[in-house]
C-alpha cells in the first residue's frame, strides 16, 4: 500500500542588501501545507530567535537587528498559530513579492508530501537546502554575556539603541567626547559601560574603571545622563580586584553580566520614565 501523495506550496523569503542592484539572497521558508503554515527563518533556534545570524551575513550592525526581527514576527503573524486559508496567504505574499524592497519572497513553489511525512521535516529540510546559515565568530566571555543580557532584556532591539557610541557634550570648542558601550536614546538617556576584571592586566582594568568615572562624570555635570541612569555591567571580579569594583559605587548603578535577574533589572531602569 502506498502513501497518499498531496503537495505544499512554499516561498523562499528573500533580502537584498542593494535593491538596486536586486541580489537577494535566501534568509528563511513560508510553507503552506494545505491546511495550516509555518515559516522558518535565518537564525531560529531551540531558544528563540536570534537575529545576530542576519546581522552577521550581511554585515548589518547589531542595533538594527530589530528590523530584522519585527519581519520574523510579520511572517510568523501571518503563518498563525492553526488552520490558516491558503489564499489570504498567498494575496499578502504575492502584494509582498510584487512591492517588496530589502525583504520579499520568490514565486510559489510545490513540493510533494505524503501521508507519513511530518510537516515541520519538509519545511527543515526545504530551509537547510535553500539557506546558507553563518557561523558567528567566536565571543570572549564578556563579550558574550554582554550579548546576551542585551538579547534577553530585548534593549538591542529597541530603534533609539545603539552600541558602541561617541556622544559629543557641549558645542564648539568646549566641546567634550565620551564613549559608551551602549546607549538607549528614548524614553530618557541611558549610558552603559562594560567593565572587565577577568583576563586582563591590571593596567588595562584600571583605564577601564577610570574612563567610565570620566564619561559619567562628565554626562551628569553636562546634564546628558541622571544618576539612576548611569549604569556599569561588569563580570566577576576576583577577590584581589575586587576593592577597584568598589571605586564605582556611587557613581553608576552596578549590575553583575552573570545574575539571572540583571536583563530584567536592565530593561525595568531603561523604560523607567
Amino acid at each position: 500500500m502506498t502513501d497518499e501523495v498531496a503537495h505544499a506550496t512554499y516561498w523562499l523569503i528573500q533580502y537584498s542588501p542593494d535593491p538596486f542592484r536586486h541580489e537577494p539572497r535566501n534568509i528563511g521558508v513560508f510553507l503552506h501545507d494545505g491546511r495550516s503554515a509555518r515559516c522558518m527563518m535565518l537564525g531560529e533556534k531551540k531558544g528563540g530567535f536570534d537575529p545576530r545570524y542576519f546581522c552577521h551575513a550581511f554585515s548589518i550592525d547589531e542595533e538594527t537587528g530589530w528590523i530584522y526581527r519585527e519581519w520574523n514576527h510579520w511572517f510568523r503573524t501571518l503563518a498563525g498559530s492553526g488552520r490558516v486559508d491558503i489564499d489570504p496567504v498567498c494575496e499578502e505574499l504575492d502584494r509582498l513579492r510584487v512591492r517588496g524592497d530589502r525583504f520579499s519572497v520568490t514565486e510559489p513553489s510545490m513540493v510533494e508530501i505524503t501521508s507519513n511525512m511530518v510537516r515541520n521535516f519538509i519545511l527543515e529540510r526545504l530551509f537547510r537546502e535553500n539557506v546558507v546559515v553563518p557561523r558567528l565568530p567566536e565571543l570572549s566571555p564578556i563579550k558574550r554575556n554582554f550579548d546576551e543580557v542585551l538579547h534577553v532584556s530585548e534593549l538591542m532591539y529597541l530603534p533609539t539603541f545603539h552600541r558602541d557610541v561617541e556622544v559629543e557634550l557641549g558645542s564648539g570648542d568646549s566641546a567634550t567626547f565620551v564613549r559608551f558601550d551602549a546607549v538607549l536614546e528614548e524614553p530618557k538617556p541611558l549610558g552603559i559601560k562594560v567593565i572587565q576584571f577577568q583576563r586582563v592586566q591590571e593596567l588595562t582594568m584600571v583605564t577601564q574603571i577610570n574612563d567610565a568615572l570620566y564619561s559619567f562624570g562628565t554626562s551628569l555635570s553636562q546634564g546628558f545622563l541622571v544618576p539612576e541612569r548611569c549604569i556599569v555591567l561588569h563580570d566577576k571580579p576576583p577577590s584581589a580586584r575586587a576593592k577597584h569594583l568598589d571605586r564605582l559605587v556611587g557613581h553608576a548603578r552596578l549590575l553583575p553580566l552573570w545574575e539571572k535577574q540583571t536583563p530584567r533589572e536592565l530593561y525595568r531602569i531603561a523604560l523607567r520614565q
